[in-house]
């Protein structure tokens, strides 16, 4: 999205940015994003695409470091001078013509080509600022930290065991810990649990869902079960913690 007018304080994760006029911010799929003040006049060009599409831009080009991902929670904004907006707005038309034209008879294959040059641009300002900060590894724990990452954005909120990972990949949960930890620096188990406690609060800070409802979308046995779950990894309640967001919001 570009906004053109006014600002708002969007949150991934634990990292909060206020997007004002002229900036560009990109949210990949699995990121867990909330919005948090919006001013009057706030005003955006925007566009989202679907996890298949974005599986299909990302498997034509250089498969992306795992690191990358977690790069792209704090640098999902982009400060554009009046050129960048101006050259930005054409690339929106492009997609949004090549996607929507009756006369192009193939509209998928058009966007995803396109795409790919953003992704691409993403992933080459990210190799510059971060390569030498990142230690190497070997091809094959690279393809398990990448499909380990994939399938915690897909099946999180019904699989918390690093058992059923490991099961997923053909590999032992033991082997499995070692490679994530070599890779990111925190467990499997550790990934896991964030991916699921963050879920839970983004729900908490929504005022329209009361917690039965949180439950279901968590896909916990019951009230007890997530407020057991939820004390023991943050130090308070769901509902302690929805009051306290509550507190800081006023």
């Amino acid at each position: 999205m570009l906004c053109s007018e006014g600002y708002a304080t969007f949150k991934v994760y634990n990292y909060e940015h206020v997007l004002g006029k002229n900036e560009l911010a990109i949210f990949l799929p699995g990121q867990l994003l909330s919005i948090n003040a919006i001013s009057d006049d706030f005003t955006i060009s925007a566009f989202s695409i679907s996890q298949s599409l974005f599986n299909d831009v990302l498997s034509g080009i250089h498969r992306f470091s795992p690191h990358f991902f977690f790069y792209m929670r704090s640098h999902f904004h982009y400060p554009l001078t009046d050129s960048d907006c101006y050259n930005f707005g054409n690339y929106y038309k492009m997609v949004y013509t090549k996607a929507q034209s009756p006369s192009n008879l193939y509209p998928r294959e058009s966007v995803i080509h396109i795409l790919r040059i953003l992704f691409l641009d993403l992933y080459n300002t990210y190799k510059i600022s971060s390569l030498p900060h990142i230690p190497t590894m070997d091809a094959h724990k690279k393809e398990v930290a990448d499909k380990f990452f994939y399938l915690i954005m897909k099946h999180y909120k019904e699989n918390r065991e690093v058992a059923f990972y490991a099961k997923e990949l053909c590999i032992t949960p033991k082997y499995l810990t070692t490679v994530i930890k070599t890779v990111s620096g925190k467990s499997a188990k550790d990934w896991i649990l964030e991916y699921i406690i963050l879920e839970i609060k983004a729900l908490l800070r929504d005022s329209t869902l009361n917690i039965q409802q949180i439950v279901i979308k968590t896909n916990f046995a019951n009230q007890s079960s997530l407020g057991r779950f939820f004390r023991k990894h943050t130090g308070m309640s769901p509902l302690e913690y929805r009051k306290s967001m509550i507190e800081t919001n006023k």
